[in-house]
């Protein structure tokens, strides 16, 4: 980017608004109106070279991407300036779901900062998938996956005593073109503090680029995979 285009750009999203928003109404539905608008906003990052975004370690280790809502809060960086790319919010969230190396985001690290683990990730996509009007999902047992891919999920749920069960279904909706794999799972806790741990057990199972899709069970969605399949997993 230019210097033109570096002193024009500034993000829809702010992390202090969010704050303030969230602070004076925590309902679900003003965290899915914030989460909504991050989801759809942009971001500077510094570069190196395509799909190489600069990343920042904190205290505890974490590496995560730096992103910037505005040309202030990207000149506070302290190290060497490297190239300036706009990525969307999405597009930052596919690098650290794709990467084992990558924990996280965070927005304007030397201003308001936003930290944006694995887990907050997943916590916003729960949120929004409540939030939006629920699609019928046609849903079916399924033996497409390898063998060790059951045993993965096991030996997970073997160090996670809030889960029950777990069952791996074919699933689509009217408007998808193919099926996609959706683990439902019957568990006490937050999506965010589990989902992350199962998808990072999975992954070396799945075909590159196939969709899945994580459900914490609810009486509808038991009752559809009790009647579709025999769970992969259930505590003993």
């Amino acid at each position: 980017m230019n210097e033109s285009q570096l002193n024009a750009f500034r993000s829809e999203f702010d992390p202090q608004t969010m704050a303030e928003s969230l602070r004076a109404d925590g309902s679900a539905q003003n965290k899915a109106k914030n989460f909504a608008l991050l989801k759809t906003s942009d971001f500077l990052v510094y570069t190196r070279g395509q799909g190489k975004v600069c990343v920042l370690n904190n205290q505890k280790k974490q590496a995560l991407i730096a992103a910037f809502t505005c040309r202030e809060e990207l000149d506070k960086w302290p190290f060497d300036r490297t190239e300036v790319e706009e990525m969307s919010f999405t597009a930052l969230q596919k690098l650290v779901e794709n990467s084992a190396k990558l924990d996280g985001m965070v927005i304007d690290p030397f201003g308001k900062a936003l930290h944006l683990t694995r887990g907050h990730l997943a916590d916003i996509e729960q949120t929004l998938r409540l939030a939006a009007p629920r699609k019928e999902l046609k849903m079916r047992g399924t033996l497409d996956y390898p063998i060790g891919l059951p045993i993965a999920v096991r030996e997970l749920c073997e160090s996670h005593p809030e889960v029950y069960r777990v069952w791996l279904l074919a699933a689509r909706g009217d408007a998808d073109a193919q099926d996609h794999k959706l683990f439902v799972v019957d568990f006490d806790g937050q999506p965010g503090d589990l989902f992350p741990h199962l998808a990072k057990a999975v992954r070396l199972y799945l075909r590159q680029g196939e969709q899945v899709e994580m459900m914490k069970a609810d009486i509808h969605l038991l009752r559809i995979a009790e009647q579709a399949a025999r769970p992969i997993y259930e505590k003993q």
